[in-house]
């Protein structure tokens, strides 16, 4: 047999590049609105040399800036893409009103959920007006094998996503996932507690296409102690009719990319 010679490509190691550049970038948010080449360095696990450099180069684009003395924040280079991120993955307002609408009816936290490969990504959120209340920050990916949006996003989910999430599931682990899919795509809503954060509940109905496909997961969350049987059953009334008023007036234009 001919030996086969293994070839690692420049594009390789751009992809390396990247993936890690974009780790960097993900240390920050509205917690850590900076950081220092220690706590980065510490965070990736890389060594110091490389995190220098990439530091450097992402500096160069105007995606980092050195507050001195090695503290880092996001650099005005981001500002390019905010509003055009903003325009291509704003709900409509016609959705909006109804999830404000769903908050005022309820008072917890309402979200819009996607699917991204085997994450889910909330892009619009209304807060509920308890003083103690669930929020998530939009835009960052959460798993898909725990909560009640993530239940309603693999319902359509490709064969590809379920083997992906289920390679590190075991065998009875599988089972009852795909079972709780399957009552969720039976009964049109699914019910989680304490699933992805102990203490917190959540209700999720799916948001569909005009050609029936699952899209989004309209979610209410909050504290599991105001989860009671009786509100469960009237949230459970109330967000499937909100993702049903949802379904008639869409999602804007948004549905394009989902």
């Amino acid at each position: 047999m001919a030996e086969v010679e293994v070839v690692t490509s420049k594009t390789d190691g751009g992809v390396r590049s990247i993936a890690r550049s974009v780790e960097v970038l993900q240390l920050f948010d509205v917690e850590h609105p900076t950081r220092t080449l220690r706590e980065i360095v510490a965070s990736t696990a890389l060594p110091k040399t490389t995190v220098v450099r990439m530091i450097a180069t992402l500096e160069s684009l105007g995606l980092l800036v050195d507050q001195r003395d090695s503290t880092y924040s996001l650099g005005a280079g981001f500002l390019r893409w905010v509003d055009l991120a903003q325009s291509l993955w704003t709900v409509g307002a016609d959705a909006r009103r109804i999830m404000a609408r769903l908050v005022d009816e309820c008072g917890e936290t309402v979200n819009i959920y996607i699917r991204q490969d085997c994450s889910r990504v909330s892009i619009a959120q209304v807060e509920g007006t308890a003083t103690v209340r669930s929020v998530v920050t939009t835009g960052v990916p959460y798993s898909l094998d725990t909560g009640a949006s993530a239940k309603i996003l693999l319902i359509d989910a490709p064969e590809s996503v379920l083997r992906q999430l289920f390679e590190g599931c075991a065998g009875g682990e599988r089972t009852e996932l795909a079972n709780e899919v399957a009552a969720a795509a039976d009964a049109g809503y699914a019910v989680t507690h304490g699933e992805r954060e102990l203490g917190a509940s959540a209700v999720a109905a799916p948001v569909v296409s005009t050609g029936g496909r699952v899209i989004a997961a309209l979610s209410m969350g909050g504290p599991t102690s105001r989860f009671t049987p009786d509100r469960v059953r009237r949230y459970v009334d109330a967000v499937t009719a909100a993702a049903a008023e949802i379904n008639r007036v869409g999602l804007g234009s948004v549905e394009a990319f989902l």
